[in-house]
């Protein structure tokens, strides 16, 4: 997401594991990592997908991004608790898919 800068560092990974979750679950292929057992990254994927898709919306109908990020957030909203625990939750999922 070119908006956001660096702010976002390896977003593809999410994005990628969440493509990976969908095919197991639509078509059997083998899961990365057991979803059920690491159900907080599993609930990454999907924060994710949602936050790129309805950003890339509001970025369309020009929404500054980066300007929102820089008042902070109250995590009263389902995207600043994303942008708060991004850092965090790529650990976790980096963590857990590496094994």
């Amino acid at each position: 997401m070119a908006a956001a800068g660096d702010r976002f560092p390896d977003l593809y990974l999410p994005c990628n594991h969440a493509v990976l979750a969908r095919n197991h679950y639509v078509h059997g292929s083998k899961a990365a990592f057991d979803y059920q057992e690491h159900f907080t990254e599993f609930a990454f994927l999907t924060d994710t997908l949602e936050f790129v898709f309805a950003a890339s919306d509001l970025l369309d109908v020009g929404w500054d991004l980066n300007g929102w990020i820089e008042n902070g957030s109250t995590m009263t909203h389902a995207f600043g608790a994303y942008i708060v625990s991004f850092s965090v939750n790529m650990q976790r999922l980096k963590a857990v898919a590496a094994k």
